[in-house]
């Protein structure tokens, strides 16, 4: 399972080992235990496959966000978009008593170190202002996984998310 449009699975599972509540997912992935193969000697081996549906995770009736449809084969995670996320993120925190905002820009493909990824940080607010440490940032080549680790920084510092 990849996918660019949603969190995966276990990106999900980082963002609510986060305290990020599901109800502010806009979207989720559904699995399923199938049957696949078979033959008249042999039983059909259960394979595992997910969907992501477009739906809130929050929309669901509550029997199936506890994944207890069809004896327990079904399972329900919520899935954040890359705007939901966004809009999770504080737009200005505060460290040290500076104001940083957040902003998001692709490095340079031709940056020997960290070039061809994706950067989503904290900078000063006001250019000329000397602050007492760096941006704050994450890279990683998918744009949801840098809010991923955003949310991820965030929240072990102590700083709270928006409500959706």
């Amino acid at each position: 399972m990849t996918t660019n449009i949603a969190t995966t699975k276990e990106q999900s599972a980082r963002l609510l080992q986060c305290g990020v509540s599901a109800e502010s997912a806009d979207m989720h992935w559904h699995g399923a235990i199938v049957p696949r193969g078979g033959s008249l000697t042999s039983p059909p081996e259960p394979s595992e496959e997910w969907d992501l549906f477009n739906s809130p995770y929050g929309f669901m009736p509550e029997e199936m966000q506890k994944a207890k449809l069809m004896e327990d084969y079904n399972e329900i995670i919520p899935a954040w978009s890359l705007s939901a996320m966004l809009g999770l993120l504080p737009k200005e925190i505060a460290i040290s008593g500076y104001t940083y905002r957040i902003s998001i820009y692709f490095e340079n493909p031709d940056e020997p170190v960290l070039g061809n990824q994706w950067c989503l940080y904290y900078k000063p607010k006001k250019h000329n202002e000397k602050s007492r440490i760096d941006d704050v940032p994450m890279y990683a080549p998918d744009l949801i996984d840098c809010a991923v680790l955003m949310i991820e920084w965030l929240t072990a510092n102590n700083y709270k998310l928006n409500k959706l």
